[in-house]
């Protein structure tokens, strides 16, 4: 029975000390709120130079970081070089920076924004933009100048049509 009555004694410790943890964790929340990374070109080009601005509200920041990796869907590698630049405030929870890409053959970046508040650091949730890749003139998105099937099927109707018309003219 003596038992019994630590148990109900147990039960109401346990509901209050979690009642008392979710108040705690509750009220230790962030105070940045970042908005969505804007890059002008919306669609910039591998080795072009892309301006970066976000709004973050809430705390003023002591310092703000914006990081990005250029990488290749088609490969599925980043490259290991990171960009990490700071970024000066524009107005009023506007930040702005410029970054010069350098990689030719990137068709994504993946950017983040950090923001140092009371010593603690920060992150925007990670966004990655598409690069614009120029085609190069055949059709295709590789580097290289060469012609595609068409021209291909091109000379190979040529060259039927004059053997075709060789054989009529020799009967």
């Amino acid at each position: 029975m003596k038992n019994m009555k630590n148990g109900k004694k147990i039960i109401p410790c346990i509901v209050m000390l979690s009642i008392f943890g979710a108040i705690v964790c509750s009220a230790v929340e962030t105070g940045l709120t970042f908005g969505e990374i804007i890059s002008s070109p919306a669609s910039p080009a591998p080795l072009s130079t892309v301006t970066f601005s976000i709004a973050i509200s809430g705390e003023t920041p002591s310092e703000v970081k914006l990081w990005v990796q250029e990488c290749n869907a088609r490969t599925g590698i980043c490259h290991s070089d990171i960009q990490n630049i700071s970024m000066s405030l524009e107005s009023a929870g506007n930040y702005k920076s410029d970054i010069t890409l350098k990689y030719a053959d990137a068709t994504y970046i993946s950017c983040k924004v950090w923001a140092k508040t009371d010593g603690t650091w920060e992150s925007s949730p990670k966004q990655n933009i598409t690069l614009s890749v120029d085609t190069n003139g055949n059709g295709s998105n590789g580097d290289s100048q060469t012609p595609g099937f068409e021209l291909i099927i091109f000379i190979i109707a040529i060259i039927a049509g004059v053997i075709i018309l060789g054989r009529k003219r020799v009967k």
